[in-house]
């Protein structure tokens, strides 16, 4: 648990809303996830992974991605691409831009955060 979730937690506040968003299409995330971390209730905070996969690897790849992953980033959002698309594009990681992780399959990351109580929001 992070600090400021302990801290958070004994001062009375909620838990953290946790929300994982499945990106297939790249148009959309960066405003969603900006209006979502915006919207934000405080003092709870929010943690938002954002998990491309198929077409949505686009919003990670090449230079024209650089600004809108790092407009992501900046809200604090992880973003996430999904191995199995990378290699079904004969891509590697290292075509990725800057700040964005690797998990080896989209659909089991989102199930497995469904299972740990993340909120889905597909986009």
């Amino acid at each position: 648990m992070k600090a400021e979730n302990a801290e958070a937690a004994e001062a009375g506040f909620p838990a953290p809303v946790r929300v994982v968003v499945a990106a297939p299409q790249p148009d959309r995330v960066v405003r969603a996830v900006t209006n979502l971390v915006a919207a934000a209730d405080r003092p709870v905070e929010v943690e938002v992974e954002v998990v491309v996969h198929g077409a949505g690897l686009d919003l990670v790849l090449g230079e024209e991605a650089g600004e809108q992953v790092t407009r992501l980033l900046e809200t604090g959002a992880r973003v996430l691409a999904c191995a199995n698309s990378l290699s079904g594009r004969g891509l590697t990681a290292d075509t990725l831009v800057a700040g964005v992780g690797v998990v080896p399959a989209a659909v089991w990351h989102l199930a497995l955060r469904q299972h740990e109580g993340w909120a889905l929001v597909p986009l």
